[in-house]
């Protein structure tokens, strides 16, 4: 039996891939994952493995090739196909959209009233396991082809796995919570005698193997259904449709093909609240929400259960393992230094109007960043990391801060790369961004690492001081905290003064194993130099 290879959505907003490299060639024989391709696309470059083994019959596009989603890149001969086995192949699936730097979809031979053993995806380069989050279904549980089953975590993403075909759930091979490896079983698959998935589809997020032509940048259209007019949409799409309560066949889609996008879903939640009918009342007058005596609820104590117990998994037992490894890996050495900013805030101020005229919103992270990156090139051994593996000290020349936002499902830590080649407004407006699509949990796998050195701040929340955990493998973390205004000593020419003065506190860990407490220090020293006179930072 030949299946057709279709090149699969490797990312929400991935319309084509270029081909740069083939790595096999016609009538070689593979194995199951071995990697048939090399594919780029406008964010990164994957290796796309063959689904299971056999033989490649055909290749149906060159080097350098751009092609569309959806089209065949080469026939693969399956060599168990002549024995028409009882037990399909175990079947590979692919990340939700939202996942872009790992390995893309395979496909699924034509299956019917057959038992498919579904394996967990390589869901990324490095990824050598995944988290059960949560089963969106049960056994016996009857499911559609795309129809989100499992929710699964890794240290790169959080994605949801769809069923490969239609069907019923048989078995459930792993529990909540469990950590399991790649390529163990999951889920029984048992497809009806109808029901057949058709060879060449990506079993991909719901928008992969579109049918009909692209749609046109920005264009909308009805959302396409197949089956029992089940819309066809990418998992994050029912996800949010689901926490929503949307109805998907309402939403226009402006994937390929009329798919529906989360994008789709989140502009139709948007224009459905601004259109919401508006409670008639005197022109001018505050809403009756606003204008009606405040109650507040009587904080009763519950009779029988006085807890609540949550399974510790998820982003917060990443978090912990993270800051486990970190704490009893690095020796942790912290400074702390105080700094009169009252000069930075009158300076922040003005840059504030100025970026405002950009529709830039300036806070004082875009000037902190500067100041670490040029202190990071005076003392370099704050921007290194230890290579175990070869016992070597690895000194970056370029400076790529990890920026940590408290984001709804815990800390995370984005990565702005290259600051120290960039001015105040341009770091600004990609931190402003950044933190934009972290909070909304849209930020992309690869934007997660690569990071020399971390700033952490929790001044716009509180607190004075703090001791950071190093954001390991990094040497050093800056914690920002709090201003404080009280009374300062100025010295002036006629003597020193009381002045009501601006302070701030800095406090640095760095692993005492690369870094000396006096190069802690001195760094320290250099941006309390800087950020007091912060016409300095233009040097």
């Amino acid at each position: 039996m030949a299946i057709e290879f279709k090149l699969p959505d490797i990312g929400e907003g991935i319309a084509e891939g270029e081909i740069v490299k083939w790595l096999v060639a016609v009538g070689d024989t593979v194995e199951e994952h071995q990697p048939v391709v090399e594919v780029m696309t406008d964010k990164a470059s994957v290796e796309i493995p063959a689904p299971q083994a056999g033989t490649i019959s055909e290749i149906r596009a060159g080097e350098g090739d751009v092609i569309p989603v959806g089209q065949v890149l080469f026939v693969l001969d399956d060599a168990k196909a002549a024995g028409a086995p009882t037990r399909a192949p175990a079947a590979v699936a692919a990340p939700a959209a939202p996942v872009t730097s790992g390995a893309p979809a395979a496909v699924l031979p034509a299956v019917g009233g057959q038992t498919l053993a579904f394996k967990l995806p390589d869901i990324g380069e490095g990824i050598a396991e995944g988290e059960i989050v949560q089963w969106l279904v049960a056994e016996g549980a009857s499911v559609e082809e795309h129809q989100p089953v499992v929710e699964v975590m890794t240290d790169k993403a959080t994605v949801e796995i769809p069923a490969p075909a239609g069907g019923t759930i048989q078995r459930i091979l792993a529990a909540a919570g469990d950590v399991v490896p790649i390529g163990s079983v999951i889920f029984e698959l048992q497809t009806g005698a109808a029901v057949a998935a058709p060879a060449a589809v990506p079993v991909a997020a719901a928008a992969a193997a579109p049918a009909g032509p692209p749609s046109a940048p920005g264009a909308t259209s009805a959302p396409v259904t197949h089956g029992k007019d089940k819309v066809r949409a990418v998992p994050s799409a029912r996800r949010v449709a689901r926490e929503l309560n949307i109805d998907l066949t309402q939403v226009p889609g402006s994937g390929r093909g009329g798919i529906v996008r989360r994008a789709d879903v989140e502009a139709f939640s948007k224009s459905a609240a601004e259109a919401a009918p508006v409670a008639p009342g005197r022109a001018g007058s505050a809403p009756a929400a606003l204008t009606a005596k405040k109650s507040f609820p009587t904080m009763a104590i519950p009779v029988g259960d006085r807890e609540t117990r949550t399974p510790f998994r998820g982003v917060r037992r990443k978090i912990a393992e993270a800051m486990a490894r970190s704490k009893y890996t690095a020796t942790h050495f912290t400074v702390v230094e105080e700094i009169d900013v009252t000069e930075l805030v009158k300076v922040r101020a003005q840059a504030k109007e100025m970026g405002a005229k950009d529709g830039i919103k300036v806070t004082y992270m875009p000037f902190i960043m500067k100041a670490v990156a040029t202190g990071l090139f005076r003392y370099p051994e704050l921007n290194s990391q230890l290579d175990e593996a070869t016992n070597e000290i690895v000194t970056f020349h370029f400076v790529n801060l990890g920026i940590a936002i408290d984001a709804a499902q815990g800390l995370i830590v984005p990565v702005i790369r290259d600051v120290q080649a960039k001015g105040l407004l341009q770091l600004a407006s990609e931190l402003n961004e950044i933190a934009e699509r972290t909070r909304s949990g849209k930020i992309k796998p690869e934007e997660l690492s690569g990071g020399t050195f971390t700033i952490t701040n929790a001044g716009n929340i509180g607190g004075i001081l703090a001791t950071p955990i190093i954001n390991f493998p990094e040497v050093g973390i800056l914690g920002v905290n709090r201003i404080i205004k009280r009374p300062g000593v100025v010295e002036t020419p006629d003597g020193d003064v009381i002045e009501v003065r601006q302070y701030m506190n800095f406090s640095i860990s760095v692993d005492h194993r690369l870094v000396d407490g006096a190069s802690a220090t001195r760094f320290l020293v250099y941006l309390r130099q800087v950020l007091e006179s912060p016409g300095l930072l233009s040097l």
